[in-house]
């Protein structure tokens, strides 16, 4: 028990100087800010708007304050600090239907908490694996994928370790089989970061990239106009991270009884929450296709009528209480203070200003494509190590839009290449998703970076490639 509390304390004491220096840097920068004399290009108010955003950044860098609490920080710094004339303009972020559509999408990550659909799915594909241990992790990384479609990326990664742990700990993979622990913990993460990205809601970074697009541009991006680039780079990157993790950690065989404790499929029958929960999920995919071609089903309107209707009597696939622990509350207050703090920098010239900058340092004279792919590798290690999401979206989407529509080409795909790089990084285990596998300690920090680098500099290229090239067909153009 001794020994318990001494290695708590000093991981405390560790947290707590992490949080300490962080409030004491976001301060420091705000300061420097506040004492910043105006120019003739960037106002007061505008120098402010670039420092409570650092501030932010700052604190959810070094966990000072809960990232919810945060966002409202900004939020209200701005009103406070009188960046903006009203409280209702320092607020603004929070009437973006970007983050009421957030705050709606939750409802399928409790739908596949609540029923048997998402385990269904991954235990009809991992069944078919037989004794080989390479299809296995492919089969597992398959199945998060396409869980990940609807639902969080770390909600994706705990579902897919929950089924996958049962299994690890029969054959106790730590001591028997290395490999294989580290090739599904590392491919069930890899997965779920990937297919996050083949729909337009299947993470909230993407509908937060997609709102900075229409905040700023006024233009949006359909269904299909994301589907179609995710869903190839998903098809070329699954099988890419599945062949690295197995060379790089091959993966040990199985025996037919080990084999058979994962074979056996779920004998019982769907029940009717099952089948209404179905018939639910299906309809409200078909509503979000509907909306390319019926104005008024609107992503968030689709998301918000059906999560009424999940909650009608007679269908009562959820009640509130479900609803309300599946839902990511402080995601919903970080983006939303996020989008405010965005407004603020958009209002107040600073994106514009970073704009110029960013164009005046002679990125426009190399090719827009090699521009792109070099921006994007520099975005993947900041956010490796920086993983502050929202915050690195806000600061980088703007500007780089900008940089996209100079160069003849559509702001949209930077727009969705931001939300692909900062949705996890397969370097270091910081991002949530690679937290929560990480922390089953079925691989050291070491050998992800081992298996993760490689990974890491196709995965820039490849989607950098698909999204410039697919994208640059279908994507809309500013006017």
């Amino acid at each position: 028990m001794s020994n318990e509390k001494a290695t708590k304390k000093p991981a405390a004491k560790k947290g707590f100087t992490k949080r300490l220096i962080g409030l004491i840097l976001g301060i420091i920068a705000l300061a420097v800010c506040a004492f910043m004399p105006a120019t003739a290009d960037l106002s007061h108010e505008a120098i402010m708007s670039l420092g409570i955003l650092l501030l932010a950044i700052i604190f959810w860098i070094c966990d000072t304050l809960p990232a919810g609490v945060t966002g409202l920080l900004g939020a209200i710094l701005l009103c406070v600090l009188g960046v903006v004339p009203k409280f209702a303009d320092a607020w603004s972020g929070f009437t973006s239907a970007t983050v009421w559509f957030i705050f709606g999408v939750f409802v399928m990550t409790a739908i596949m908490i609540k029923t048997s659909l998402g385990r269904r799915l991954v235990t009809a594909l991992v069944s078919k694996a037989g004794t080989k241990a390479k299809s296995v992790v492919l089969a597992y990384m398959i199945a998060t994928a396409i869980v990940s479609m609807f639902m969080t990326d770390t909600g994706a990664v705990a579902v897919g370790m929950a089924l996958a742990l049962p299994f690890l700990k029969a054959i106790n993979a730590k001591e028997n089989k290395p490999n294989l622990g580290r090739c599904l913990a590392m491919g069930i993460a890899f997965a779920a970061i990937i297919g996050g990205f083949i729909t337009p809601f299947g993470h909230s970074l993407n509908i937060l990239c997609a709102g900075l697009l229409t905040s700023t541009y006024g233009l949006s991006i359909g269904f299909f106009e994301w589907f179609v680039p995710g869903f190839i780079i998903a098809v070329v990157m699954i099988p890419v991270l599945w062949i690295i993790l197995c060379k790089v950690f091959p993966p040990e065989s199985l025996t037919e009884e080990e084999a058979a404790l994962i074979a056996k499929k779920d004998d019982e029958p769907m029940s009717a929450l099952d089948i209404k929960s179905l018939i639910y999920m299906i309809v409200l995919v078909v509503g979000f296709i509907a909306g390319n071609w019926v104005p008024v089903l609107t992503n968030v309107n689709v998301i918000i009528v059906m999560l009424a209707i999940a909650f009608v009597p007679g269908i009562d696939i959820l009640n509130w209480k479900e609803f309300e622990s599946a839902e990511g509350w402080g995601v919903i207050l970080m983006v939303g203070g996020v989008m405010c703090m965005a407004n603020a920098c958009a209002s107040t010239g600073v994106a514009a200003y970073l704009v110029n900058l960013f164009l005046s340092s002679g990125i426009l004279g190399m090719n827009t494509l090699v521009a792109l792919i070099i921006i994007m590798a520099v975005a993947y290690v900041i956010h490796t190590f920086v993983p502050a999401a929202p915050a690195l979206c806000a600061l980088f989407v703007p500007p780089v839009m900008g940089f996209c529509v100079a160069a003849g080409v559509s702001p949209a795909i930077f727009a969705m290449l931001m939300a692909s790089v900062t949705a996890g990084s397969f370097l270091m285990p910081f991002s949530p998703p690679m937290m929560v596998s990480y922390s089953e300690g079925y691989y050291t920090t070491t050998e992800l970076t081992r298996a993760g680098w490689l990974c890491s500099v196709i995965y820039v290229l490849v989607e950098v490639l698909v999204i410039y090239f697919i994208g640059g067909f279908m994507l809309p153009l500013a006017a």
